[in-house]
């Protein structure tokens, strides 16, 4: 009993509380204990296991977090992984992971791992974490198929990622079963970085290993063929000796084998508990076991739920001689009741101390108890709760396994299932807890309500938090107090909004809620129904309105008077219920209730036709309609002054009031009634005009059809200038000298529109003329003649050249002419003379009309012109109104009047000289009828040789050296020759001289008829 008395006081020190960080913890609701009270530590103080904190976040698409495996590196980061599924008997549907950097204060977001197989409808399970000796994390996983067995695409196999950071995973390495299910799967490895792999598959025993973290694996083994197994673990001592346990449900026996050389033989199975078949189990609780070394002493600890006392109990074996015998198993729960304790873990830290954790149900429901060992195993520490809340007892198991942890720096820590929400999350400890600081929240006035972290108790509310966590606080508003008062928050001293966060601090700190008391008022008025309203601090109301009002605070009532529910019917205020005025404040220091009364008056209205004459009612004169508002059953007078004038160009006479009374007569009034008073009125019409002879003017009755008139239409003011009627405008129209018809219905002014008129003359000494005539004043007039040139005789034209006088321009329409005063406009011309070429060949080029006085030249557009083959024209020279032998240009001609130049030219034909000896002149053109005389020379040397002249052929045909041509057309004369010894007795020289002789009297022959040719 000592014994429990010390783990009731160990109790009492833990608390209940969540906290939240940077990334993703939140506070976890409170709940009542059930057996043992949990009181809250002191400020700043440091306990076990304090706080619990919530690792899942809450982003998982699976309710139920279960299961979890945890790895410390030698940084102190904390790698957590865990099974995701539907409920807390379901088989897995993915593996999750978070880690911390901050020794579990805070957890980064929850990520679901990688499959072998994605998008397959593969599902994950038995998640396990392990550290190489590089500090990587390791993280091994099923993947099964989802029908529970091992068909393809998801097979039945291990996935294994890893990570330094715990974000990025890399690739998933995947090992394919046997073919069976493959089940609770375990990994290590040994100081050289072999990675262990075991796991059962149907109840087989299998073990592999990988060389490469997973890439590839040596082939699946069974050290033993053991079968009927569950729950193996694989554990690498330092030394590389290989360590496996497992539970025997066969013989209800905890199993161990080792390999000393990494697996390739293994040592004789023996059996760890000292009571054979002390281990029984089934669904859902299994004596799964644990085992961890001492990384210094190399001792061997395994720890499993026995049943030797009749329930299961917590036992612990130890080994010092690399598991050939076992020391005398020890019981390490200290309870003494029946209740169950099973699903231990195992750690041992760098001083040797041995930790053990376990799912205990002592308190009623599933809680986390710890205990340690410093000999060995021997003797056990006290047992400590490390679950702060319960994980309810109707939850038949909270998964098959959790882990403890020693860190690097010896502290121990804790994941578990934990369901103390409405399903299962993973939950850590650390051992020693975090320092804490006492927060309470409390409110003013004491004793309303609050909430922290989501949890609603009356204030005040001390809680021991986490330094430097982050609560949320808030509270409620309204808070009722009866029916007509209540509390309303206010503020929070630290300054928050009504719901905020806190972040906990070193020292102790409240923080307390402000709360402001209210009175509920009403404010009422009548009579009711009719649309009344009253205002309350400058809000109008209709009806009675309910307010909450701070204590002793002041606010202004008004009852608006009068106000008007018809045009014939209002309400004026009476009284307030309280005695104030129609405007008044009122103090908030109970409830109030206040009501306006009001009371009834109608509207005599009072007005004459037409409108604008003046009245009287009760001695007080009124000039437009009028709403008087009486009580009903009074008396009051009305009059008129029965002739009245108004405004200028008005004047009324009375006629009669609508209910038939004198000008001046007293009414009785009983309810809402209108008083018309009736007066004929008269108009005056005012006819102007700029000039004499209007008419029209004078008074006339309302309702009259009257004319204004004028007597001129023009009217002349200076020679060129004169006033044109336009029209009739202010409250007159038409455009005759007599208005349309105007009706008196009010003062009116006829007003005759004369406008200023100006002539524009236009003249011309040639054609006809446009344009001239009468324009008003400032418009634009154009002057115009019929035609640009005009014929004055054969040969001889006028042209239009340019506008003078008032007008300009060059077109035969003058440029716009402002009518600004009278205006001239003269069209301007000048005389011009024809030129005639008359020619048979070519074409005229200056032909046309001239201005007189001015020079031409006569012109062609060629001297000689082609005719035909071997004929042509040639340009002789002008004649007629012209001199010159230029067919380019005749000698100026004076345009005096008419002229005609007549152009000359001669006939020519070519003559083509045709030898096939020397040269014989004579071709070239000649004149027609032309006579040309040919000389061939008698003898001629072609080629070395002499021949003599035989003959003319073609147009002529002759035997004479010398011939005449006539030319009377084109012509072609060739010189033959034939080649003959004639003049063999003559010398050389002698024949040669003969033949110059002969050549030079040719040549002056041809040249003499030549010059006389061209005489002729």
């Amino acid at each position: 009993m000592r014994g429990f008395s010390y783990v009731l006081v160990v109790l009492v020190l833990a608390s209940v509380i969540a906290i939240s960080g940077p990334w993703s913890a939140t506070a976890a609701p409170s709940r009542s204990a059930s057996a043992v009270p949990i009181v809250q530590p002191r400020p700043n103080s440091i306990t076990p296991f304090f706080p619990n904190i919530k690792i899942t976040d809450g982003t998982s698409p699976f309710d139920y977090q279960v299961e979890p495996t945890m790895v410390v590196n030698h940084s102190g980061t904390v790698f957590v992984g865990w099974k995701e599924t539907n409920g807390p008997d379901a088989a897995g549907y993915r593996v999750g992971s978070s880690y911390s950097t901050d020794q579990g204060l805070t957890w980064a977001p929850n990520i679901l791992m990688n499959q072998t197989h994605p998008n397959q409808n593969c599902r994950d399970s038995d998640p396990w974490m392990a550290l190489d000796p590089n500090d990587r994390v390791h993280y091994a996983y099923l993947e099964y198929d989802p029908n529970g067995g091992s068909s393809p695409p998801c097979s039945s196999g291990l996935d294994v990622s890893n990570t330094t950071n715990g974000q990025d995973w890399g690739n998933v390495h995947y090992i394919v079963g046997q073919g069976g299910l493959v089940d609770k799967d375990s990994i290590a490895f040994d100081s050289a970085g072999r990675l262990y792999a075991t796991w059962d598959e149907g109840n087989i025993l299998a073990v592999t290993w990988s060389d490469d973290g997973g890439a590839t694996w040596a082939p699946v083994i069974n050290p033993g063929s053991q079968s009927a197994v569950l729950g193996a673990v694989i554990v690498a001592a330092p030394d590389g000796t290989v360590y496996l346990t497992w539970w025997d449900f066969g013989t209800n026996n905890i199993k161990f084998e080792s390999s000393a050389d990494r697996g390739q033989t293994w040592s004789a199975i023996v059996r760890v508990n000292d009571l054979a078949g002390s281990a029984p189990g089934g669904f859902p609780q299994y004596p799964l076991p644990a085992m961890n070394v001492d990384p210094n002493s190399g001792a061997i600890y395994v720890s499993w739920a026995d049943s030797r006392n009749g329930n299961p109990d917590i036992y612990l074996a130890s080994s010092t001689d690399g598991g050939k015998t076992w020391a005398a198993n020890q019981r390490i729960n200290d309870n003494t009741d029946s209740s169950m304790q099973y699903m231990v873990d195992l750690a041992v830290d760098g001083t040797g101390k041995v930790h053990a954790a376990w799912e205990d149900k002592r308190l009623g429901n599933w809680n986390i108890f710890y205990s340690n060992s410093t000999d060995g195993g021997q003797t056990w520490s006290p047992n400590v709760r490390v679950s702060d809340q319960d994980t309810p007892g109707t939850f038949d198991r909270p998964g098959d396994y959790f882990a403890i942890e020693a860190g690097p720096d010896n502290k121990t820590y804790v994941v578990w299932t934990d369901g103390r929400g409405t399903n299962f999350d993973i939950y850590y400890a650390r051992s020693p807890g975090f320092p804490t600081s006492t927060v309470t929240v409390t409110t003013n006035p004491a004793g309303l309500p609050v909430t922290v972290d989501g949890v609603t108790s009356t204030g005040p509310v001390a809680t021991a938090w986490i330094v430097g966590s982050s609560h949320t606080v808030s509270v409620a508003s309204p808070i009722p107090l009866g029916t007509t008062a209540r509390y309303v928050w206010s503020n929070w001293s630290d300054g928050g909004t009504i719901s905020h966060s806190i972040v906990v601090g070193v020292d102790d700190a409240t923080i307390t809620a402000s709360f402001t008391k209210q009175y509920q008022s009403s404010v009422s008025l009548g009579p009711v129904g009719l649309g009344l309203s009253v205002l309350v601090d400058s809000v109008p109301y209709t009806a009675t309105a309910s307010f909450w009002w701070d204590d002793g605070s002041v606010h202004q009532v008004e009852a608006p008077t009068p106000q008007n529910l018809s045009t014939d019917v209002r309400y004026i205020w009476f009284s307030w219920s309280d005695g104030g005025s129609a405007a008044h404040s009122v103090s908030a220091t109970a409830a109030l209730v206040l009501t306006a009364t009001f009371t009834e008056q109608e509207a005599m209205r009072v007005s004459t036709t037409p409108s604008g004459a003046t009245f009287a009612v009760d001695g007080t004169s009124y000039s437009s309609a009028t709403a008087f508002w009486f009580a009903r059953d009074s008396y009051h007078t009305i009059s008129v002054a029965t002739q009245q004038s108004s405004t200028p160009g008005t004047r009324y006479q009375f006629q009669q009031w609508s209910d038939g009374g004198a000008a001046a007569h007293v009414v009785h009034f009983t309810a809402a009634v209108s008083f018309e008073a009736t007066f004929s009125a008269e108009y005056y019409l005012n006819v102007t005009s700029p000039v004499s002879g209007a008419g029209g003017s004078g008074w006339y009755p309302a309702g009259a059809t009257v004319n204004a008139a004028v007597s001129n239409q023009y009217f002349a003011q200076n020679p060129g200038e004169r006033l044109a009627f336009q029209g009739w405008s202010g409250d007159a129209t038409g455009a005759s000298l007599t208005s349309d018809p105007i009706l008196m219905d009010g003062p009116k002014t006829a007003i005759a529109q004369y406008g200023t008129q100006f002539y524009l003359d236009v003249s011309s000494a040639y054609g006809s003329v446009s344009g001239a005539g009468w324009y008003d004043q400032g418009t634009s007039a154009h002057a115009g003649v019929a035609s640009q040139q005009v014929a004055v005789s054969p040969g001889t034209q006028e042209l239009f050249v340019v506008w003078s006088g008032d007008a300009t321009g060059t077109g035969v329409t003058s440029n716009g002419i402002v009518m600004d005063r009278p205006k001239v406009a003269t069209a301007q011309w000048r005389t011009e003379y024809s030129l005639t070429i008359q020619t048979p060949y070519g074409t005229a080029t200056t032909a046309g009309w001239y201005q007189a006085g001015s020079f031409a030249t006569a012109s062609l557009n060629a001297s000689v012109i082609g005719t035909g083959a071997g004929e042509r024209v040639v340009f002789k020279g002008w004649t007629g109104d012209a001199a010159g032998y230029a067919a380019l240009g005749s000698s100026p001609i004076l345009m005096s009047g008419p002229r005609t130049a007549h152009a000359e030219w001669s006939k020519e034909y070519f003559l083509q000289v045709i030898t096939d000896v020397g040269t014989i002149g004579g071709s070239g053109w000649y004149r027609e009828g032309t006579s040309v005389e040919l000389t061939a020379p008698a003898e001629a040397t072609s080629g070395g040789q002499t021949v003599r002249f035989s003959g003319w052929s073609g147009d002529v045909t002759s035997s004479d050296l010398v011939v005449t041509v006539t030319m009377t057309g084109p012509k072609e004369v060739k010189a033959t020759w034939t080649t003959t010894g004639a003049l063999g007795g003559l010398s050389g020289t002698l024949i040669g001289l003969i033949l110059l002789i002969v050549g030079i009297a040719l040549v002056v022959g041809l040249f003499v008829a030549r010059r006389r040719g061209r005489r002729e």
